[in-house]
Formats: structure tokens, sequence, C-alpha cells
């Protein structure tokens, strides 16, 4: 088997390519860029098992997801490979359909896991908002699937070679008209290693001060689910988590006052040790949890902050 690997960020695709690699074993791993690779690109990308690194015209990105997607086809169709693999970010999840389209591929979206079988791959997906699994097999040559996975960087030991690719695509490019800027914001919620999740048990916006100082003691960041960033608009867009937000997977995830619908659950279930405070002994979140406390946020919150500040002698 032989795969193509792309991710618009060298972390994404530095570890998808590794999850690949890792997985599936592929005879060859070719990991995509839309620029002249530096050399510590390669070196970061052999670490993650890339036997040959594509480098593709910048201007082609430039042109957009579409242009993008017409590009990754060629080289597909150039090297006779067996599956492209597309990191699932928003950009991503916009080139790989196309892609698959253009492929005349089976497709399989947003992917938790991914393994040869008798007849093609079997890919999992997470589907109705999270709640289930369903397993579907890819006959096709090639497939194409978009993931999330990563594997470990720096576990192999390759010097990839580098394969300039000129090409002219035909597609639909984009003209920039405009550019708004979104909110200023150093939220990286992804890299939390410690997150304090606030939701609707909260009544007034000032009320969430008690979560921040929480997350400061414990040196983690402040999420939230979707009514406090989509309807009350009390916190940004970039500390939404979970189906239509972000996805995260913290060593300690709090959540307080969240319920826990599937939506949510979808963005944190990764989370290593959860802990939830919520006044509902039967919300979706005590199945979800390590250790479930039933009580009003308000009560317990001011203890929790107190006994945390003795300890830490503040």
């Amino acid at each position: 088997m032989n795969v193509l690997v792309f991710g618009e960020k060298l972390e994404q695709l530095a570890g998808l390519t590794s999850f690949i690699a890792t997985k599936l074993r592929p005879s060859t791993v070719y990991s995509a860029i839309f620029d002249e690779p530096k050399e510590q690109d390669v070196s970061v990308l052999g670490g993650a098992g890339a036997d040959k690194v594509i480098s593709l015209p910048s201007h082609i990105w430039a042109g957009g997801a579409a242009q993008a997607a017409a590009a990754l086809s060629e080289v597909v169709k150039k090297l006779d490979l067996d599956l492209l693999a597309v990191y699932a970010s928003k950009t991503g999840l916009e080139i790989a359909p196309r892609a698959a389209r253009r492929l005349n591929a089976a497709y399989a979206s947003e992917s938790v896991s991914l393994e040869t079988a008798d007849g093609g791959l079997l890919a999992s997906r997470l589907v109705l908002g999270g709640g289930y699994v369903s397993t579907v097999l890819l006959k096709t040559r090639p497939a194409v699937v978009s993931m999330k996975a990563v594997g470990e960087t720096g576990a192999f030991s390759k010097k990839p070679a580098v394969e300039k690719f000129s090409l002219s695509v035909e597609a639909p490019g984009v003209e920039l008209v405009e550019i708004v800027k979104p909110e200023a914001s150093h939220v990286e919620l992804e890299k939390a290693e410690v997150i304090v999740s606030v939701g609707r048990g909260f009544k007034k916006k000032e009320d969430l001060a008690m979560a921040e100082e929480l997350g400061r003691l414990l040196g983690g960041e402040l999420g939230c689910s979707r009514p406090i960033s989509g309807d009350l608009k009390w916190l940004s867009e970039e500390r939404h988590i979970g189906l239509s937000g972000k996805r995260v997977r913290p060593k300690l995830y709090i959540a307080l006052g969240i319920s826990g619908q599937v939506q949510h659950l979808v963005g944190m279930r990764d989370s290593r040790t959860v802990i939830a405070v919520n006044i509902d002994s039967n919300a979706p979140m005590a199945a979800e949890s390590d250790y479930f406390f039933v009580g009003d946020i308000y009560k317990i919150l001011p203890i929790a902050i107190q006994k945390l500040k003795e300890k830490l002698g503040r």
C-alpha cells in the first residue's frame, strides 16, 4: 500500500503521517506540502515516518481548497497511490471530499480509526453527534479519508527525499475580497493540559470569574459549552468545546454546570480525567466523568477555590 498524507500545518501533517505509518505500515508514505520544505520540516516528517516529501507549488494553495484538492488528486493519480489521508481541519474537510469526487473514490470523513481489511480499508466514524460509531469498508482504489488522528512523532529515523511536482490544475480559484480579523485571542485549548469548562449552570456572566480563578490556580484554560459562547456570547467562540467547536484531550477536564449533551461530549471525551459538578444527578455528563459531584456550583466552587489556595499557600 502507498499513501499520500496532507495536513495544512506541519504538526498536523507530521501527526497524521505518524498515525498512518504506524497503523497501516504502508510500503511508501508520501507527505505533501504546498511549499518548498525547509530542512527542519523534512527532518520532522522523516521522524514521523514519511518516506518521501512531495513539494507542491505554493500558488496552488493560495487558490483555495478546490485547487488544493485538484493538485493532491493529480499526485495520487501520477504516483498510482492507494490512499489519500487528509488531516480533518476546517480546510481539510473542504479538500478531502473534493479530492474524492475527482478520484471517483470512496470517502470516510472525520474517521477516528483506520485499518486494512480484505477487500479494502475499514474506517470508523462517529455519527449522530458522536453518540454512535459507524464502521465502513472502503473498497475503491484509491480511497480517501479525513481524520484528526495523530501518532507519536520522532518514532522513526527515516531521511525522506524531496520530490517537486509542477502542476497546472483546472479548478475554481478564490479571490480575496476582505480580511475580517477575529477577536484577539491566544487560546490554544487543544494544547491545554487542564481545562475548566463552564455551562448553563452559571446564572450570570460575572459568575464565570469563579471558574476563571479555579483555572488560574490549576494552571489551566477556560472552556465552555455551546450556549455560553454561541447563545449568550459570554465567551468567545475560541473557547467553545464540542461538535462544532474545539476537540480537546487534556490531562484534566473540569465540567461546571454542563449537562453533557452529545454535541459537547464529542469535543471532550478523549480527556484523561474528567471531574464534573452538576445539580442534576441524571445529567449525561455523569456517565462520562471519573468523578461526578451532585451539587450547586455556587456552593462547591468557593469551597474548592479556598481549599486550593490553602494547599498552594496563596
